[in-house]
């Protein structure tokens, strides 16, 4: 059987690794492409809220992922969630968003996750999608979300071990949480080390969201 080729779009470089491992981990039978527009990031640090250009070049990127023969698309680019459910709309293919398969995963723990996130503007855009689903899956649940600062600059200078270091100890001082996630594709290579400074299970978004996708698609 031909392999399955999934399409998974980038908001930063950071994110590729971590998914490829992923999909390594729990899906090495696929056929993995990516696409990377790395200043999406930047620009919608510098916007309040989702643009009408933004929402443009998301959908602009699925369309391109499909044209070229994915079967599926993964975004991992966590502040967009309102763009990505317009450009699925209007896809023929399955087009998953980053964060929802963790979301439930940890909403399977408890009334009380906590989710970690070192892109500031993604805090508000995940928190507004946990409570859509959590108002469906989980009345109950009450999210505590936790920006953590310089993280992400750590990262983008090659500087994993302080990346992973920082999150970790946010990860340590999260109290009467049920779950932890780690809200960005990026943050997964702290995975361990916060798996260390926490007694509850932690979450990350690409095994998650490959996971969800095998299902989808029906990979053995």
């Amino acid at each position: 059987m031909d392999q399955r080729r999934i399409t998974v779009i980038h908001a930063t470089e950071a994110s590729m690794a971590p998914v490829a491992d992923a999909f390594e981990r729990n899906w090495s039978d696929t056929e993995l492409t990516h696409v990377l527009d790395d200043g999406l990031s930047r620009d919608r640090q510098r916007q309040p809220q989702l643009t009408e250009d933004l929402r443009r070049r998301i959908h602009t990127l699925a369309a391109y992922a499909a044209d070229c023969g994915a079967e599926a698309i993964l975004f991992a680019c966590s502040a967009f969630g309102e763009a990505i459910e317009a450009a699925a709309g209007q896809m023929s293919i399955p087009v998953l968003k980053p964060n929802e398969a963790m979301f439930r995963a940890a909403l399977d723990c408890g009334d009380a996750p906590a989710l970690l996130v070192t892109f500031e503007p993604a805090g508000p855009a995940m928190a507004a999608e946990f409570a859509e689903l959590a108002d469906c899956a989980r009345p109950s649940a009450r999210l505590t979300t936790v920006y953590v600062p310089g993280a992400l600059d750590a990262l983008r200078r090659g500087d994993e071990t302080t990346h992973n270091s920082l999150i970790a100890a946010a990860a340590g001082r999260v109290s009467d949480a049920d779950a932890i996630m780690l809200g960005q594709f990026s943050m997964a290579c702290a995975n361990a080390d916060c798996e260390r400074a926490t007694s509850v299970p932690v979450f990350t978004s690409p095994d998650s969201a490959v996971g969800q996708l095998r299902a989808l698609l029906g990979g053995d």
